[in-house]
């Protein structure tokens, strides 16, 4: 199942971005959570009303939800739902799901509006961007 999340997550890249986009042919950060799982038939509840300011609209309770407690940074794999922090920002506003690169190491695929869908290492930058992640709890009983 966890492959099937990040395969179908890799299947979106180059995808263009649109806030509140729920499709292969527009989506946002929380759009390919949705999509990815839902694939892997797991239903994530889809809140698909927030605004550009997702902290204020409850996205950590959202993803606790739908995921459980929040876990380091530290332990994050292949499946893990990343939350971002961006510099501008007062508080983590961004999504996506960490992934193993085809090349080594982990990736992160995610949607945002500076570059659309896209997959990339998770490098000293990228990983203090990420402020903790979200694992899915019943991976095993799925599996």
């Amino acid at each position: 199942m966890i492959k099937k999340v990040v395969e179908t997550a890799r299947s979106l890249v180059g995808t263009k971005w649109r806030h509140k986009g729920r499709s292969k042919h527009s989506i946002d950060c929380v759009g390919i959570i949705v999509y990815s799982f839902a694939a892997a038939g797991v239903e994530i509840i889809d809140r698909k009303h927030y605004g550009r300011e997702p902290w204020k609209d409850g996205l950590d309770e959202e993803l606790e939800k739908n995921f459980g407690k929040k876990l380091d940074k530290k332990e994050m794999r292949e499946g893990d739902v990343a939350v971002i922090w961006f510099d501008d920002m007062p508080a983590p506003s961004h999504i996506g799901i960490i992934a193993k690169h085809p090349y080594g190491g982990l990736s992160l695929i995610h949607s945002y509006s500076m570059q659309n869908t896209v997959e990339h290492f998770i490098d000293d930058v990228w990983y203090n961007r990420i402020s903790h992640i979200y694992r899915y709890q019943k991976w095993q009983s799925l599996q």
